[in-house]
């Protein structure tokens, strides 16, 4: 009998995640659920699970910024975004940080199944019902607060919007990794965004369409 794939279910809401593993569990070992996002590179490392189903909305530690971590310790698992938030900025930001499928919470087995052969042939898979147009950066209270912002946190949004971890922008620009945790919070009070998925879209979107300076700005 042939070995089933090997999966790890990181999802912080007990009933999605209990869903998730009564879906796969008939067709692939579902080896461990891990909740808190600080825990998923270890469970990786430990388990070396074939697949790793990842929400982007973990405690401790976003599912963007841990991914490169997960590649470093892990680097034979796959990984699969499986999240609410359908936006092609994210999608974006998730394949750059090392994902090789993403796709919605709402989506059925038909689709999850898909996903996790298309990452297994080491083919990337992208929900269709993610919408292909990538949104500009609007003009909003967001991209003007942008010029508060300190040199180094731009650097530290920038870095951020091309998928690089806590740990490689520390590296980068000789800080810790607390220190950047702390321009984060620093940086989401000041842009007015509550959540680090919205720093995450905000920074991808700075990536792909800089704010343009205000006219004292480039005076």
């Amino acid at each position: 009998m042939p070995r089933r794939p090997s999966v790890i279910v990181a999802e912080d809401h007990a009933i999605v995640a209990q869903g998730l593993k009564g879906l796969l569990e008939k067709e692939f070992e579902v080896l461990e659920i891990v909740s808190r996002g600080t825990e998923v590179p270890g469970a990786c490392a430990r388990r070396r699970p074939d697949v790793l189903l990842l929400d982007l909305t973990m405690p401790g530690r976003n599912g963007i910024d841990l991914m490169p971590d997960v590649r470093r310790r892990s680097p034979e698992t796959r990984i699969v975004v499986v999240t609410m938030h359908a936006d092609p900025v994210l999608a974006k930001a998730a394949f750059a940080a090392g994902a090789q499928g993403f796709l919605p919470k709402d989506c059925d087995l038909e689709e999850l199944r898909e996903a996790i052969g298309k990452v297994m042939a080491d083919q990337r898979f992208l929900s269709p019902r993610i919408p292909a147009h990538r949104q500009r950066l609007p003009a909003s209270p967001a991209s003007e607060a942008y010029w508060q912002l300190s040199p180094k946190q731009r650097d530290i949004l920038k870095a951020i919007g091309e998928g690089k971890s806590t740990e490689e922008i520390a590296g980068e620009l000789g800080l810790s990794p607390h220190t950047i945790h702390f321009h984060r919070r620093r940086m989401r009070k000041v842009l007015g965004i509550g959540a680090e998925e919205g720093l995450m879209r905000f920074a991808v979107q700075f990536v792909l369409a800089p704010p343009r300076a205000p006219r004292h700005k480039r005076d």
